[in-house]
């Protein structure tokens, strides 16, 4: 019995639920007995530690004792520094919390005093940064120095001498756009040197300051090449359809400050605003701004979805360009590139490319293309490729009819009617910003750019904040991407992929030494064809104005000397005005023996204005000599021919080859004195139709032109009294024609016309 007890009880193979309580028993047993050892391990660690810590912490509990110095001014000094970090933390979020707040009002200032209070608060609560990394501080210095040395020391031609020698725009890299970015003012060193140069030029003009005389040909020969070896600046309009709203406020921005460049270049919408400045005067561009700029519109009206279709099918473009073509002859007058120049003296470039495959894009101005007119310039400039068709360029003839600028070639009538016309597109396809063709025609080695393409303007906004927040290392990197971009899209170009044209778009040129991007949104962005409202024409307008009051410091540091070449020159001109004045007043009462016309100016120039186009007497380079090869306001197209050419050298040479022989043709008194006082009864003006000679001779008081009709002339053999040098007989009904009266004419009409030698 109990032998059979135990075999139920027993732990063995036999029994799954005694082999589970087996496992179960050793199982506890074995966590209670590790349990205890490390129980154990514990207390004999504690208390072997026990002692080792009490005597390292002995020392550091003594210093805590209330009657320890040491320990009090430890605390004190730990107390200080954490509550130093804690200000200063603080202080930190403070700064931070006014820049926002300051950056805020700037984003939202509407008159340019409300943004030069934020902007100035906002220069207060930022840290200053050393100036002497970003540009040659010692060497601008130390040209300082010199100029105060020469204008202290010297004499006027030290000062002439000294400044011709040496005077670049970008001394010591002082045009560094991080030197103005953002900023209100400009560096102080670099404000006291254009200070000084400003000064020393007005003492070139001033006739009255030096002791040693120097004629007035020199000082003004010394501003014109100065002028010229300084450089130009130009203003770039970009494209960027209704963006170009943008345009408005940065234009404004610089005719308000007076800062604007005689020199307009634009493509795409931009050429729209371009055509708007160089087609007014100043007083005109004034009240443009102030009363005009908020009705334009640069689209039709689209309609329904049925009239966009029928005008897709018929033209192959979403708007038709009748409407465009008529809101621009109303800007633009039906005005030529040449006719605005004369009119203003702004230079007006715009771009223009064709859909041809191996005809390159055109940069159109007064230069390249002087008799096609504007309104057709434009339109072609704007024709978008599905957004408006492309458009063939309009001119004016000799007559001022306007006919196409490139006809087709007369073959036949067979021929003619397989020809096509040349036509041109969007320009900003291909050269959105001419830099290179305005450094090769005029001079320009300065770009400002307003940049609002709807594909470059976000890549530049991210390059900003890249700059702004990324650090010195991380702008670099910006830039090398950028530059990797364009160095794709040129491969691209040169393997001639299908995606060239995508390619060219990417390729060209984005900045100049002073952009201004614009901040556009996506709203803006979905309303990219259309034509914006009152409200979003004013917005983007603001927009234009307050990215270009951050930039207003770069510009007045980069063109102060230049706006005061162009000053200097103005007043010389005006002197020299005066002088011919006083010359031709003398000449009159018979105290001068001849008036001659004066040479032209040893370098050429192209800074060239009205005057009552100038604002404040700073961009004007009027010519007071009756210099007849000169682009006058009254010239035109009518002018540049062969034989205007020939009277122009036929002039010059008089007084080498023009002698007076007493035994010639005489005058009476009374009829001299009728000829000198009224060559032209009732006009001051004569038509010379072609075939008819001119014969001149030299009376007391200038020299006389005999026009003498075609079937007057006769070959005769000399006769005493009746004949002139050249074996012509006078017929008493000829016209005479004074020389001393055509000069005083074109001097009269020289005070407002431009005088541009190439």
């Amino acid at each position: 019995m109990a032998s059979s007890c135990e075999d139920v009880l027993s732990i063995g193979p036999s029994s799954l639920l005694g082999r589970t309580v087996a496992f179960r028993i050793l199982l506890c047993k074995s966590i209670s007995q590790l349990r205890r050892n490390v129980f154990r391990s514990l207390l004999f660690y504690l208390s072997k530690s026990k002692s080792g810590v009490s005597n390292y912490l002995m020392p550091y509990i003594a210093w805590l004792h209330p009657r320890n110095p040491q320990a009090i001014l430890a605390m004190v000094t730990l107390l200080a520094f954490l509550l130093k970090r804690y200000t200063n933390v603080k202080s930190k979020a403070e700064m931070a919390y006014r820049r926002e707040f300051w950056r805020n009002i700037m984003g939202s200032a509407l008159t340019y005093e409300e943004w030069a209070h934020a902007a100035k608060m906002f220069d207060k609560s930022t840290p200053k940064m050393n100036e002497s990394d970003l540009y040659d501080e010692e060497l601008v210095r130390f040209k300082l120095q010199e100029l105060r040395h020469r204008r202290q020391e010297g004499s006027l031609r030290d000062i002439i001498f000294c400044m011709r020698a040496d005077l670049v725009r970008n001394l010591g890299n002082m045009c560094n756009p991080e030197l103005h970015k953002g900023g209100l003012h400009t560096p102080t060193l670099i404000q006291e040197y254009i200070d000084e140069v400003s000064t020393q030029l007005r003492m070139v003009c001033d006739l009255d300051s030096s002791e040693e005389e120097v004629l007035l040909e020199e000082r003004l020969a010394f501003v014109h090449e100065t002028r010229h070896a300084f450089g130009r600046t130009a203003l770039l309009l970009s494209g960027g359809a209704s963006l170009g709203s943008f345009h408005i406020g940065v234009v404004k921005t610089l005719v308000e400050h007076k800062l604007l460049p005689r020199i307009i270049a634009g493509s795409s919408v931009g050429s729209i605003m371009c055509s708007i400045v160089a087609t007014r005067s100043w007083p005109e561009l004034q009240s443009f701004f102030e009363d005009s700029w908020h009705s334009l519109k640069f689209y039709e009206q689209m309609g329904g979805i049925f009239s966009i279709f029928k005008r897709v099918m018929t033209f192959g473009a979403v708007h038709e360009i009748r409407y465009l073509q008529y809101m621009l002859r109303n800007l633009t007058n039906n005005l030529t590139f040449q006719e605005a120049y004369d009119m203003t003296g702004r230079i007006l470039s715009i771009t223009v490319c064709s859909p041809r495959k191996h005809e390159p894009a055109r940069c159109l101005n007064y230069l390249t293309s002087p008799h096609v007119v504007i309104w057709s310039a434009v339109t072609a400039s704007c024709a978008f490729p599905g957004l408006f068709e492309a458009q063939e360029l309009m001119a004016k003839d000799r007559s001022g009819n306007i006919v196409p600028y490139h006809p087709p070639f007369q073959l036949g009538p067979d021929a003619l009617a397989s020809t096509s016309s040349r036509r041109w597109r969007d320009g900003s396809l291909e050269i959105d910003l001419p830099m290179v063709q305005l450094k090769e025609l005029f001079n320009v080695n300065h770009y400002i750019v307003s940049q609002a393409n709807p594909h470059i303007s976000p890549l530049l906004r991210v390059k900003e904040f890249v700059r702004a927040y990324g650090g010195s290392f991380a702008a670099k990197l910006a830039k090398l991407t950028e530059m990797e971009v364009k160095h794709r899209c040129n491969q691209i170009l040169e393997l001639g992929f299908p995606l060239g044209g995508l390619a060219k778009l990417f390729a060209q040129d984005w900045e100049g030494d002073v952009t201004v991007v614009m901040p556009a949104t996506l709203a803006q962005y979905s309303k990219l064809l259309q034509n914006p409202s009152a409200m979003e024409l004013q917005k983007a307008a603001n927009q234009g104005r307050r990215c270009t009051w951050e930039k207003l410091s770069a510009i007045k540091a980069n063109c102060g000397i230049e706006l005061a070449l162009d000053e200097s020159v103005a007043m010389l001109n005006h002197m020299r005005r005066l002088k011919k004045s006083a010359d031709r007043a003398a000449a009159s009462h018979g105290t001068m023996t001849s008036v001659r016309f004066n040479g032209s100016k040893r370098i050429p120039s192209w800074n060239c204005m009205a005057r009552e186009n100038v604002h404040d007497l700073s961009d004007s380079d009027q010519s007071e000599s009756a210099d007849l090869s000169s682009w006058t306001r009254s010239g035109g197209p009518l002018m540049r021919t062969a034989s205007a050419d020939k009277f122009i050298d036929f002039v010059h040479n008089l007084d080498k080859g023009l002698t007076i022989d007493p035994n010639e043709r005489s005058y009476s008194d009374a009829e001299l004195e009728q000829t000198y006082r009224n060559p032209f009864p009732g006009s001051t003006t004569i038509m010379v139709t072609e075939g008819d000679f001119l014969q001149p001779e030299r009376s007391h008081n200038g020299i006389v032109f005999n026009i003498v009709k075609r079937g007057d002339l006769t070959p005769s053999s000399r006769s005493h009294g009746s004949e002139n040098t050249n074996g012509f007989v006078h017929d008493s009904s000829m016209e005479c024609v004074q020389l001393d009266c055509l000069e005083k004419e074109t001097d009269t009409s020289s005070d407002d016309d431009a005088d541009t030698e190439l």
